[in-house]
């Protein structure tokens, strides 16, 4: 009896298994700290460092002013990033701080618009305190990856 040889099949390499966002090392030379990046999936992702959100407008679907950016935390357990924003008061008084995971927000030109969110919601979230350090400080030169819209 002959036998016949049955045809190999390629193996499926990892990164085509699972969705990847390729991100640089560090920003190009004479940039401002921004570089874009394309996830697998199609979504355009904006990276940034923290210096450079701060410097940004945070604005609400009506294109009002919700709040000033005031830094990037991760949390030490699972590494999600919050941006921490102060909200309200009047010359520094009476404001709240709160943070908000990155994907509640879309980077569009040079403003940060929120996402996913009202401005009655943001009003409901508890204020931000880290008395047990869970979360840490990201310093001004960290780069993160922010959704683009």
């Amino acid at each position: 009896m002959a036998q016949t040889a049955s045809p190999e099949t390629a193996p499926i390499p990892p990164a085509a298994a699972s969705p990847a966002v390729t991100t640089p090392a560090s920003p190009a030379p004479g940039t401002t700290g921004s570089t874009t990046a394309t996830t697998m999936l199609g979504a355009t992702a904006r990276i940034l460092t923290v210096d450079a959100l701060e410097d940004m407008d945070l604005v609400g679907a009506d294109e009002k002013g919700i709040g000033d950016i005031e830094g990037v935390v991760e949390n030490n357990t699972d590494k999600k990033q919050f941006v921490v924003i102060e909200r309200g008061g009047f010359l520094g008084f009476g404001a709240k701080t709160i943070t908000l995971p990155l994907e509640n927000l879309a980077v569009q030109s040079e403003r940060v618009t929120l996402h996913n969110m009202d401005v009655a919601q943001l009003d409901g979230l508890a204020e931000f305190r880290n008395d047990s350090n869970a979360f840490r400080d990201l310093d001004d030169s960290h780069q993160i990856s922010v959704p683009q819209q």
